[in-house]
């Protein structure tokens, strides 16, 4: 069901994503062992993982195993690898390799993790499923906070691929710039430089595509809504899968078409601010930064880096650093609160994020 809030277990279950799924599946049959898997947060990028994954599990009998590296990082930001080590011992001696024998995934997140000081490294668990299994793929959802680590873990992803020729590795990330400064596929200094891998982005949806998500998802509860209000929600939420999800799932359980834009909106903010939380908590001038371009975005498509400086010197009444002003935009664009044109021109591209810093 489409406007089911947990992840999904079949492709078939997701919707407009087929030829990403295609594309995935073809490299892993040429071989292909390193992917990453980008788009904006609340695109489904979890949902996808997910689907496919168990697709390839009961279609190849392929295991898999998705590690939720925010939660590693909450447990042990600086040590990560010591809870992915423990989690998968405990799983390796027990309910993965029964699950394994079964060609059924098992999904890590970083829960009820007891540290023992007898525990092996991460490398030798990771050699150990290596070489029990033909083909294991290891997914490392929200990849990027990864690089809070006191060791660098790209190495460790770098020894995985070079060394251990059964396992797959797949890396997820919303903070798509944050992501490819951790991975750094272009430094030849790098760990990960020169390895060859695959990118599979996921867009946003085009305003067709979600009418087309909202349609589809209704017919499945055999509701009928307004094209009025179909347009509305598409125009309130954007082609995000995740707020039309919820849209749909709200209006399922009996909201009004205002009552459940609201709802998502309400949701949505607390879900946004915690993910801002980390910019907060680094210069309050990140959100002063955004707050600007909600309010010149509100009455123009885009907001130029010289505006937004001037805006910034009328509020915080001083000059301003115009070169400073571009660090901060870079550092947006990096976490996908903004995006840029190539032309000093930036916008906000998920409503629902605007709206959040609309004064």
């Amino acid at each position: 069901m489409l406007f089911s809030v947990e992840p999904k277990t079949s492709i078939d279950e997701v919707f407009g994503r087929k030829a990403e799924f295609l594309e995935f599946t073809d490299r892993l049959k040429n071989g292909r062992r390193l992917f990453v898997i980008t788009g904006p947060r609340r695109i489904g990028k979890t949902t996808f993982l997910y689907a496919i994954l168990n697709e390839l599990n009961h279609r190849e009998g392929i295991p898999y195993i998705i590690i939720d590296a925010r939660e590693v990082a909450s447990i042990n930001m600086r040590n990560p690898q010591r809870v992915i080590a423990e989690e998968l011992t405990t799983l390796s001696m027990g309910k993965l390799s029964r699950a394994i024998s079964r060609f059924e995934g098992i999904s890590v997140r970083g829960y009820g993790v007891r540290l023992r000081r007898d525990e092996k490294s991460l490398p030798e668990v990771l050699r150990e499923l290596n070489e029990s299994h033909e083909k294991l793929v290891i997914a490392f959802d929200e990849a990027q906070y990864l690089r809070f680590a006191h060791s660098d873990f790209t190495m460790l992803l770098a020894w995985i691929y070079d060394t251990l020729r059964n396992i797959t590795i797949v890396l997820t990330g919303s903070q798509v710039g944050v992501l490819e400064k951790f991975l750094r596929f272009g430094d030849y200094r790098a760990p990960l430089y020169g390895r060859y891998h695959v990118r599979i982005r996921l867009p946003r949806f085009n305003p067709s595509e979600s009418l087309g998500f909202l349609e589809r998802g209704f017919e499945e509860y055999g509701i009928s809504l307004s094209s009025r209000e179909l347009l509305s929600a598409v125009r309130a939420l954007d082609g995000v899968p995740g707020w039309l999800t919820h849209y749909g799932a709200y209006r399922v359980d009996g909201s009004s078409h205002w009552d459940a834009i609201e709802a998502v909106l309400e949701e949505a903010k607390g879900y946004i601010e915690a993910e801002f939380r980390e910019l907060d908590e680094l210069s309050p001038r990140y959100r002063a930064v955004m707050e600007v371009v909600a309010t010149i975005t509100a009455v123009q498509e885009r907001a130029r880096r010289k505006d937004i400086v001037n805006a910034l010197k009328l509020r915080e009444g001083r000059e301003i650093d115009g070169k400073e002003i571009r660090k901060y935009l870079r550092n947006l664009v990096d976490y996908g609160f903004l995006e840029h044109t190539g032309y000093g021109e930036y916008y906000i591209p998920d409503p629902v994020i605007k709206r959040v810093f609309q004064r």
